[in-house]
């Protein structure tokens, strides 16, 4: 298990979350049935091939992944390598070790390794009183941290800063990425203060196997991600702690839009609008979250969205993976 690295406050928000089993249940995903109409003492039965059903599919798992994805650069999609560690804030203790515990199993399920005791936080999630005061604060004091250079491709940019600082929701998040040698998984970029050796300037040597119009030698990691939980906005939603831990997961793994809209769609991101109709990720999420990372990061961002949605269909349809 990823292991808690808990601040313990005093300020009691554990009280605001629901500790009771959660209740509601989520929605599965599943082929239509044939429709059945008599015509005279005939009965007509009326079905899709799997091809259909597969293209149809296609067409909504695309844009679920349009609304749920928010890469920052023109190579793809983000995500961790190797592992993840966690910290937790101004939570009791074990509250906060759950939460942790439920991270850990997603990240598990993804292939990523725990973070061992004392390992430098990589998702930094804090609770806090007052989550607009807090990201304001972030944003005002420590712009650096949110947007480590002024150009584009490591983060949202100030207009996403903005949202993240003014937003009204329960929990709010903040990724930053790098871009690395693919092979090595040093970084592709200068970052603030680096200090190059002489003689090379503002280069980065990138090291690749071969030519190639679809493989870069250059994939995008997660850097850092830090996660605001406005404790008080929890209270009288009877979000329990297993509905919360998924929540978190999701957006600690992925690159997910703040502004997402997903109220057509099955996802645990649609908890604090309907806390009742989710237990916990849905298949989608999950479909989402493992498709995210099986597929090819050096291959063009086109390539790269052709076969997570693919992956996706597979999974959802019980193909072969």
């Amino acid at each position: 298990m990823l292991r808690a690295v808990v601040c313990i406050s005093g300020l009691g928000l554990a009280a605001g979350v629901a500790a009771q089993a959660p209740t509601g249940a989520a929605a599965d995903i599943a082929d239509s049935p044939p429709s059945v109409r008599a015509v005279g003492d005939e009965v007509v039965v009326r079905g899709q091939r799997m091809s259909e059903i597969k293209s149809d599919l296609r067409v909504e798992v695309d844009k679920f992944v349009t609304q749920v994805a928010s890469p920052v650069s023109e190579r793809g999609y983000a995500r961790w390598h190797r592992g993840v560690c966690v910290s937790i804030q101004n939570l009791e203790r074990n509250a906060a070790q759950y939460l942790v515990d439920r991270i850990s199993r997603l990240a598990a399920d993804v292939g990523l390794e725990p973070g061992e005791p004392g390992c430098e936080p990589s998702v930094r999630i804090q609770f806090t009183t007052d989550g607009k005061q807090a990201a304001r604060r972030l944003v005002n004091e420590q712009p650096g941290l949110l947007r480590p250079t002024p150009e584009g491709g490591l983060q949202q940019g100030l207009e996403a800063m903005r949202e993240f600082a003014e937003s009204d929701k329960p929990v709010r998040w903040w990724s930053v990425s790098i871009p690395v040698d693919a092979r090595f998984g040093t970084p592709a970029t200068r970052m603030p203060g680096e200090q190059l050796s002489p003689g090379l300037g503002a280069l980065h040597w990138v090291t690749v196997e071969g030519p190639s119009r679809i493989h870069s030698g250059v994939r995008d990691d997660l850097a850092y991600v830090i996660v605001i939980v406005d404790g008080p906005k929890l209270q009288g939603r009877g979000t329990t702690w297993e509905q919360l831990g998924d929540y978190l997961a999701f957006v600690s793994l992925a690159q997910v839009d703040l502004s997402a809209h997903l109220s057509g769609f099955d996802s645990i991101l649609n908890l604090f609008s309907n806390p009742k109709a989710y237990s916990g990720l849905t298949d989608w999420d999950r479909s989402y979250v493992h498709a995210l990372y099986r597929f090819d990061q050096e291959r063009d961002p086109h390539l790269q969205r052709n076969e997570l949605v693919d992956t996706m269909v597979i999974q959802e349809t019980g193909g072969d993976h």
